[in-house]
């Protein structure tokens, strides 16, 4: 039997309880990685997404009685003061709610944050703020799952290895994959690592190495845990409940064993937006002894308790309407009987009772596809781990969701040709003033959203692209990082080339000028999928985007409203205001903005 570890005890406690079990383990080839601090929120696995002029709110960990509150973006060199603009200690919480705004100016990516005050040195949290433009209506999100880091063997069987890393190769290739397909965000349905365990146990540091991989992302992350997260592992010698605290030190909060009487809820569920789509994640595990059997009384035998149903409820019935509702989360684990005993697996989630539009999750390593046509869906995905390196693409229009297929991005395990594979003409290390890249895409599926970077050597220039359309350039250390947006055709291959085009102004981090793309593709054969229309824009105002005819008659409207500066995008589907199709013939897009007016010729036919 596991010795038990009470849940009002300091997680230092639990931690010692381990090191007296592993005095005589290996040598450690890891080390922790960054556990919680300062800040409580956001995270790398907790991230949130902002425009200029939106306030970002941080929870801070630190006395009440702490001045001086000063926060900031970093990315590498590049730091970003950021404004306060209010919040304070919350003793009904326990913590510090502050609020600091995003300048008007700050460029689209994803930044580090670094907090500090008086009384406590400053903390960063990686890869935990995307800044972008404003919110698409037109975008895709991805979904993975069961990444299960850094390996797939457990700790007390056959063939285990504490040098195995071969969860970890499996992840790095669809990492790469979702770099280049660039998405909004990316949902992560739990198992992120194997055996939450591991951390002092057998020197593994699991979490912290997982929490570096995604800090490789470009885009956010949001993760909702999984059995092997927080469920622990029974064979194992650590106690009850380790892995749990370990979550905590990491991706979660302590207070969550105790929690405050103004936040009374014991699982890090959470929910966030993306304009018309309200996602929300549940935390899941297993807990009836065949993994754990910790605090059973708060906790119960497994996923879901009545706490997590009854916040699920509250946070739907919030939902303004109109808005789309997306649920994810590891697995319906069927939750507790009255008596104690485990429920039935997918006896909780029903997308149509919880009046949710889809649900996702993961789990099953070989689940088939589901219905991805279904209203509402409710969805598996198939494993990371194991080679299957999977991932899936849910494209949204205006708040509503539509499932891609699942994809699996190879180079090894049940594909072995590499799914979607950048070659460049040169090293892309800041060494080259241009560069070019060829990218072959072997899904079936086009991204249109697509984004490469290129690293190039700054001499003060301007760049232009050929093949795609440069998005920003953002300086420091005699590199210019160079984002080019461009669209990879479905089994098909795209060549951009970037080069210097004149000098530049370097008074400020980005290039962005006025700017209207040719539509792609063109011509555009109506019934072929949507018209893309790309532009930037390099101050804030209101904007229209609309397609005329040769007679001048406005004939279909993109955009009519107020904007940020930086690049959009625009889909079409062929259809005028009255939502008629056009007829075959050459139309005009046209973009008004405050500085200054672009046109370009599409081609329609049938």
């Amino acid at each position: 039997m596991k010795a038990p570890v009470s849940r009002h005890a300091p997680l230092g406690v639990a931690l010692a309880v381990l090191v007296a079990l592993i005095s005589a383990g290996p040598a450690r080839a890891w080390t922790y990685g960054d556990t919680l601090t300062v800040i409580w929120k956001p995270l790398p696995n907790l991230p949130t997404i902002l425009r200029p002029g939106d306030a970002l709110t941080v929870w801070a960990n630190a006395p009440s009685s702490a001045t001086g509150w000063s926060a900031a973006l970093r990315l590498g060199a590049l730091v970003t003061p950021l404004a306060p603009a209010g919040g304070g200690w919350q003793a009904s919480l326990g913590r510090w709610v502050l609020d600091f705004t995003i300048p008007a100016d700050t460029p689209e990516e994803m930044y580090d944050l670094t907090l500090q005050c008086d009384v406590c040195a400053p903390d960063t949290a990686r890869h935990s703020v995307k800044v972008i433009p404003a919110f698409r209506s037109d975008y895709y999100f991805a979904q993975i799952s069961d990444t299960h880091l850094p390996e797939h063997a457990f700790s007390d069987g056959g063939g285990f290895s504490t040098a195995d890393t071969s969860g970890m190769g499996d992840f790095d290739a669809v990492i790469d994959d979702l770099n280049l397909i660039h998405p909004e965000f990316i949902i992560h349905t739990g198992d992120l690592v194997n055996e939450g365990e591991l951390e002092e146990y057998l020197g593994m540091y699991e979490m912290g190495r997982a929490q570096g991989m995604l800090s490789r992302l470009r885009d956010p992350i949001f993760v909702a845990t999984g059995n092997h997260d927080i469920g622990g592992w029974k064979p194992t010698p650590p106690p009850d409940g380790t892995s749990r605290l370990n979550w905590w030190r990491y991706f979660g909060w302590r207070f969550l064993g105790n929690p405050p009487a103004a936040d009374p809820h014991h699982s890090q569920d959470y929910s966030f937006d993306y304009g018309l789509l309200h996602v929300i994640g549940l935390e899941a595990y297993i807990n009836n002894g065949s993994y754990d059997s910790y605090e059973t009384g708060t906790w119960g035998a497994q996923s879901f308790t009545s706490e997590q149903m009854s916040w699920l409820a509250a946070d739907v019935a919030a939902v303004p309407a109109g808005h789309s509702k997306l649920l994810f989360y590891h697995y319906d684990f069927g939750g507790t009987l009255p008596g104690g005993s485990p429920g039935a697996n997918f006896s909780q989630i029903n997308p149509a009772a919880l009046n949710i539009d889809g649900a996702i999750w993961g789990h099953n390593h070989g689940v088939a596809e589901g219905n991805r046509t279904a209203k509402p869906f409710n969805l598996g995905l198939q494993a990371v781990i194991d080679g299957r390196r999977t991932f899936r693409i849910f494209r949204v229009h205006d708040g509503v969701m539509t499932p891609g297929p699942m994809h699996h991005s190879g180079g090894a395990g049940t594909t072995a040709a590499d799914s979607l594979v950048t070659v460049f003409t040169g090293p892309n290390d800041g060494t080259r003033s241009a560069l070019g890249a060829t990218v072959t895409n072997r899904f079936g599926e086009a991204w249109d959203h697509a984004q490469l970077v290129f690293y190039l050597a700054d001499h003060d220039s301007v760049y232009s692209a050929t093949g795609g359309t440069v998005a920003r350039t953002l300086r420091q250390g005699g590199i210019a990082a160079v984002a080019v947006d461009c669209v990879a055709p479905a089994s098909g291959s795209v060549t951009v080339t970037v080069t210097p085009s004149g000098v530049a102004d370097v008074g400020g981090t980005a290039d962005l000028a006025l700017r209207l793309d040719p539509p792609s593709p063109n011509p555009w054969r109506f019934g072929a999928g949507t018209l893309t229309v790309r532009y930037a824009i390099p101050r804030a105002g209101s904007v229209r985007l609309a397609l005329y005819d040769l007679g001048g008659r406005r004939v279909a409207t993109l955009v009519d409203a107020r904007e940020n500066a930086g690049a959009h995008a625009r889909n079409w589907d062929g259809l005028d205001a009255a939502g008629h199709p056009l007829p075959p013939g050459i139309y005009i897009a046209r973009l008004e903005s405050p500085a200054g007016e672009r046109r370009q010729k599409v081609a329609v036919v049938r």
